[in-house]
């Protein structure tokens, strides 16, 4: 298991201390505490719970996995689950994050890596002024950072979206679009699944109910989230129009391709049709070169024939059919 705690002080002195106790029981009004816990142990996470008196019902839910996002009220504290996404060798999968928020005490609870988590942490590097900060205001730019994840996802995969379109366009290409397609099709599903819940979650923190546990200045941040989480929505809901209007491009091209070809075809076919019955009407009147006798005419029929063939090229490409 990886704890870490980062203490913030409104003095700005902030500082990475060893979870104990007397930290959590000495805190002020002028000081932050956030708590991460990593790819723990179930007994492990009980310890934990027992340091920071968390009920029994609190505890059992952060053991159990494969939960929906949701928001759960107890005696002091309020303990909300959230799902991010992970991208591991090309492939999506959710990421539980249950965060419990304290009087100036912020605890995130995760069985593995947070890339949105990290990214925070990197962020703030030495003294800080999130020590000014209570725990609520701390909490939402958290799950902002939280939000951000997803528009980050869905600028990848519109940039993905814009290559295939470029390659689409191209009048010849080895790859196979419309498999690539199909795979963005199911990604931008995927997140649509794991993003939706989260409305219901993010619109119940800007309720008084919580608020009376946070505090009522809290308030424009949490219903901030809930506006940008219905944006990130919006986003995926374009994402996909962007992907119907690739598979109309690459459906478009296709019948372009398929009717080039149709149109050399119908040349080919063109061409031979009246040398095989030049062919036949000379073949009833001429000899061949191999009899004895050779005849000028069997030239005359192969000189019609080339002449029918390039006059017909030369047409084609006049009117720009080919």
């Amino acid at each position: 298991m990886a704890i870490r705690a980062y203490l913030y002080d409104a003095t700005g002195t902030d500082q990475e201390v060893t979870l104990t106790p007397q930290i959590v029981t000495d805190l002020n009004s002028r000081q932050l505490l956030w708590v991460d816990v990593a790819e723990f142990e179930e007994s492990e996470l009980r310890q934990i719970a027992s340091l920071l008196s968390l009920e029994r019902e609190s505890l059992y839910t952060l053991l159990q996995s494969g939960r929906r996002p949701r928001l759960d009220h107890y005696s002091g504290y309020a303990q909300l689950n959230i799902q991010a996404i992970q991208q591991t060798e090309g492939k999506y999968g959710p990421v539980e994050v249950d965060f419990i928020l304290g009087k100036n005490l912020i605890v995130t609870v995760h069985r593995k890596p947070v890339s949105f988590l990290d990214s925070f942490d990197q962020r703030v590097k030495g003294d800080s002024d999130l020590g000014e900060l209570d725990a609520p205001a701390f909490l939402a730019g958290l799950l902002d950072w939280h939000v951000t994840s997803y528009f980050r996802l869905l600028e990848e995969l519109e940039l993905e979206v814009d290559r295939i379109d470029a390659h689409a366009l191209r009048p010849r290409h080895s790859r196979d679009l419309l498999a690539e397609l199909a795979k963005l099709r199911q990604s931008v599903a995927y997140i649509r699944r794991i993003l939706t819940p989260h409305r219901e979650v993010y619109a119940a923190m800007a309720r008084p109910d919580f608020l009376v546990i946070a505090n009522s200045s809290s308030s424009p941040h949490f219903r901030n989230l809930a506006d940008r989480l219905d944006r990130a929505i919006e986003a995926v809901e374009n994402a996909r129009e962007l992907l119907v209007g690739s598979f109309d491009i690459f459906t478009t091209q296709t019948t372009l391709r398929t009717n080039e070809i149709i149109k050399v075809l119908t040349i080919v076919s063109f061409i031979w049709f009246p040398a095989s019955v030049i062919v036949g009407i000379t073949g009833l009147l001429l000899k061949s070169p191999v009899h004895p006798t050779t005849s000028p005419g069997f030239w005359i029929m192969m000189g019609t024939i080339l002449f029918v063939a390039v006059s017909t090229v030369a047409l084609a490409r006049w009117k720009r059919w080919i």
